[in-house]
């Protein structure tokens, strides 16, 4: 149970890279693997974390993201979950395209505007709010169900996107989220409430 003036401490990061990631490709909810160079960024991404005193990881369950995780929680000595609410956003027909083609395919506007705007979704897929919502569910349940106070989130480029953007003033550009990318963010569950207290 979640209650006002209850409050979390967030260390939310994007998975390592993978080879749609070098090749600049849409993945969407396609379950691709980390590749040797995600998996080394997993690992040093462990060290980089080894001082916070993370006590358990709440992870994506795909697997690039939930890789990540593990490798994390493995190096930390502490337990791994997953929660599917935490998937990278849903791209419908964009999904597994290049860039450029989406672009082509869709239109250069609706594409740029679909990093940014809440309410733009490629064609069968999610809206930005609609990732959002589905995130700050999982983030909730998990909280409500254990006792952690110092969490790691192991997710995706546009769940962290929307996930800062909640955490900054309304007038904020969108972050970009490099892969490995990690944000400390403060979190009060009971009114979704979420502030920036470190950005990459």
């Amino acid at each position: 149970m979640n209650h006002p003036g209850d409050r979390r401490t967030l260390f939310v990061f994007r998975h390592g890279e993978t080879d749609w990631n070098r090749e600049g490709r849409l993945q969407g909810q396609t379950d691709t693997p980390l590749n040797a160079n995600g998996i080394a960024q997993a690992q040093a991404l462990a060290e980089r974390l080894r001082a916070h005193q993370i006590e358990a990881v709440v992870a994506s369950d795909l697997q690039r993201a939930l890789t990540t995780a593990r490798i994390v929680a493995e190096a930390l000595g502490i337990p791994v979950m997953t929660d599917h609410g935490l998937r990278e956003i849903s791209v419908g027909l964009a999904e597994g395209l290049l860039w450029e083609e989406a672009k082509a395919r869709f239109g250069a506007d609706l594409t740029e505007r679909w990093y940014s705007d809440d309410d733009v979704a490629f064609p069968g897929g999610e809206t930005g709010r609609a990732t959002l919502m589905r995130g700050l569910g999982a983030l909730r349940r998990f909280t409500a169900a254990h006792p952690y106070r110092r969490i790691a989130v192991a997710t995706h480029g546009a769940m962290v996107r929307r996930l800062v953007k909640h955490a900054l003033p309304a007038d904020a550009q969108p972050v970009r989220a490099r892969n490995a990318a990690l944000f400390i963010l403060d979190y009060e569950p009971a009114n979704d409430r979420l502030a920036v207290i470190e950005a990459d």
